[in-house]
């Protein structure tokens, strides 16, 4: 390849990488693949021209990249569509506002298009809470701006959400030119709901999918939001601070004249959603809103105005505020922090030094947004002040996430975790709602609730927590069993004593993946083809050629003399023995245990025990069988039944009859659980537990 004649006129891989918003490893998988084509290399490596490099992202913006766009990466995704699951699904405003989109189009719309649809919404609510205007079906903001509406102290709300804060009048000839580009949208009539978001369902439905996606905007369902209000405002409280509410670590300085009026914050509060579910004793006086969409907090005004009809608008307008909460300082301001923060927002290379500088949550490569919020607000709420956040479940246990976990044991009490499952529009991510008390004593789990879909207990003893991994979904019973096992002095690890591979990704299976065997292909395995103790290999060829793969192992794992394969997802460990040299793809890891004195079938025994997968299920919730859990699961050295145990797994191995096979594997069940110390009853109990007895296979 030739070279650039001018530096400055090209980008380098990783440049390109960021622009477009994917790893470099998977630029260079496009390069390979020939995807992406660069201009030269320059000592050996791409650069890409600058117009190429805008080109691309412009395809991935438009239509032209269906290839490029069906990757999970979706922020280039563009158009509007109705937000699922906001609002409640018997509002009579659902189907006005899927009538709305549909009248907009597919077509991305332009902020003060939005705006205007916003406030022809605004104003029909406005006029209902106050009674006005009886006759009137639509085009009530053309009729705002001609003067025939007048909405006394809110006019302000409404003019700053047409036109920004400290903007002049909307003209009637500026609303007939937002009618003329989105015809339709202003002959719709809205609803007014108690506490329901119209505006804000409106304003998602409206806003750009791949904007949203690239803000870290995840808009709460307010079901959700409710699960969370009614946590923190039990039937009966006040909703007002008293000393023994608030001043949980109380101390001699802190006397009761030192006492705030309780504040209650949401930083990113988007257009109120979370303000709006508060309980109607609370007043506007507690009540203060921060996010950085300036049209968002335009809306939540004019939302929390018609939720507080008393309150001046003036207490409105200051207390609800377009600012960052990250850059403010904010310490013990607060007394309850509740809200959604940004997933996965952004950040600019300035954002980024500076909230590295400013966070010990920051430290990593790129800060991730909702760990910086919970330290923010931790900062902003006084001892026994509380923050109550809906999280991504991988803040519990993902290594990335490991400053946070620490923050929270230092720092905090959890009150409540409830796990929540797959709750956002066309987002798959696992949320967890996360309540907790600031405190400065030792953590302590004793009291603490959990919750999950269709089940809930309190933990009733105080537990030992690992900030590599919170793990509290199972009640004390079950954390007992556990125990048991890590307190044996004979149990040994993976960990430094096994070689890990990933199985094959060919970066196109489509094409690289045969149904018949030809040319140089060779069987390769997939995960369903694994089942414990047994490998039913399905009829998928491939030609070990890794430089066409995206990704593989060093050969000799495959070619190993021996090995495991397990699969990668699912929650149940499946392993099974090769001595085939087989291929597997990337849904079918290798293990290949160096445990000494410790025979390999034996470990594959033990890993596909109810006794194992019952510790695993407990320690970890994951879909995926990551090299790290299995790493800690605890090993038995019982070299007294290694013998009888390796005797019944290669009878097993061979074992063609389902009766018998299933009577093996129940004995040598039975043997590894004994081996792990558990009596006859445990082992009963972690039988059922664990879920472990696996259909008989097909012979």
């Amino acid at each position: 390849m030739k070279e650039p004649a001018n530096q400055k006129e090209v980008y380098s891989l990783k440049e390109f990488c960021s622009l477009l918003s994917i790893s470099e490893a998977t630029g260079r998988n496009w390069i390979k693949l020939g995807k992406i084509q660069p201009a030269g290399e320059q000592s050996g490596r791409p650069y890409f021209s600058v117009s190429y490099a805008r080109e691309m992202k412009g395809r991935l913006q438009g239509e032209g990249m269906d290839a490029l766009k069906s990757r999970r990466n979706k922020k280039y995704i563009s158009g509007t569509a109705p937000y699922k699951n906001y609002i409640p699904q018997d509002s009579p405003n659902l189907g006005q506002i899927e009538a709305m989109a549909g009248a907009v189009g597919s077509a991305p719309l332009q902020e003060g298009q939005i705006r205007a649809v916003l406030a022809e919404c605004a104003i029909q609510l406005l006029c209902q809470a106050r009674g006005g205007k009886e006759g009137v079906t639509d085009n009530f903001l053309l009729r705002y701006s001609r003067g025939e509406i007048s909405l006394g102290q809110y006019d302000i709300l409404v003019r700053e959400l047409l036109a920004g804060e400290g903007a002049g009048s909307y003209t009637p000839e500026q609303c007939l030119a937002a009618q003329e580009k989105i015809p339709g949208a202003f002959h719709i009539p809205f609803v007014l709901e108690r506490n329901v978001d119209i505006l804000g369902m409106l304003y998602i439905s409206l806003k750009n999918i791949g904007e949203r996606k690239a803000a870290g905007s995840y808009y709460t369902p307010t079901y959700i939001v409710q699960k969370l209000i009614v946590q923190l405002f039990p039937e009966g409280e006040t909703g007002r601070q008293t000393s023994g509410d608030v001043q949980l670590c109380q101390s001699s300085q802190h006397s009761q004249e030192n006492l705030l009026p309780q504040k209650i914050l949401d930083p990113c509060c988007g257009t109120g959603n979370f303000l709006l579910q508060l309980p109607d004793r609370c007043s506007m006086e507690q009540v203060y809103g921060s996010d950085i969409d300036q049209v968002s907090i335009l809306a939540a005004r004019i939302n929390l105005a018609l939720k507080f009809q008393d309150a001046p608008v003036s207490m409105i307008r200051e207390h609800i505020r377009a600012q960052d909460f990250l850059l403010e300082e904010h310490i013990g301001a607060y007394h309850l922090i509740l809200g959604n923060p940004p997933w996965g927002y952004q950040f600019g290379k300035e954002a980024e030094q500076l909230l590295k500088r400013k966070f010990q949550t920051a430290k990593g490569r790129h800060p991730e947004s909702y760990d910086v919020f919970l330290e923010q607000a931790l900062a902003s709420v006084p001892c026994g002040g509380r923050v109550a956040f809906v999280l991504p479940e991988a803040v519990l246990h993902v290594k990335s996430h490991l400053a946070a976990r620490r923050l929270l044991l230092g720092q905090a009490q959890i009150e409540r975790l409830e796990y929540l499952g797959d709750v956002f529009d066309r987002v798959q991510c696992p949320a967890v709602l996360l309540q907790v008390r600031k405190g400065t004593g030792p953590f302590q789990t004793r009291g603490m609730s959990v919750a999950g879909q269709g089940w809930g207990f309190e933990i009733q003893a105080n537990r030992n927590v690992d900030a590599e991994y919170f793990n509290f979904h199972m009640p004390d019973r079950e954390y007992s069993l556990m125990e048991k096992a890590a307190c044996q002095g004979h149990m040994v690890f993976l960990k430094n004593q096994a070689d890990f591979a990933l199985g094959i990704v060919t970066g196109n299976n489509k094409a690289l993946l045969k149904k018949e065997k030809e040319g140089k292909a060779e069987l390769v395995l997939k995960g369903a083809d694994i089942q414990k103790y047994k490998i039913s290999p399905s009829k998928c060829f491939l030609a070990y050629e890794p430089e066409n793969f995206q990704q593989c192992a060093k050969e000799s794992y495959y070619r190993a003399k021996e090995k495991l394969l397990y699969r990668f997802i699912g929650r149940q460990l499946v392993f099974a023995y090769d001595s085939q040299q087989r291929l597997s793809l990337n849904s079918c890891n290798i293990l290949i245990p160096h445990v000494p004195g410790m025979d390999m079938k034996y470990i594959m025994a033990v890993l596909n025990s109810s006794a194992a997968q019952f510790l695993y299920s407990r320690k970890f919730h994951s879909l995926k069988v990551l090299r790290a859990y299995l790493e800690q699961i605890p090993i038995p050295a019982a070299p007294d039944r290694q013998g009888e145990i390796v005797s019944l797994t290669e009878t097993i191995l061979g074992e063609t009859d389902a009766e018998k096979w299933l009577l093996y594997y129940r004995e040598i069940d039975r043997l590894v659980a004994d081996a792990y110390g558990y009596t006859g009853q445990e082992y009963q109990e972690i039988q059922h537990l664990a879920l472990a007895i696996p259909r008989r296979p097909s012979v």
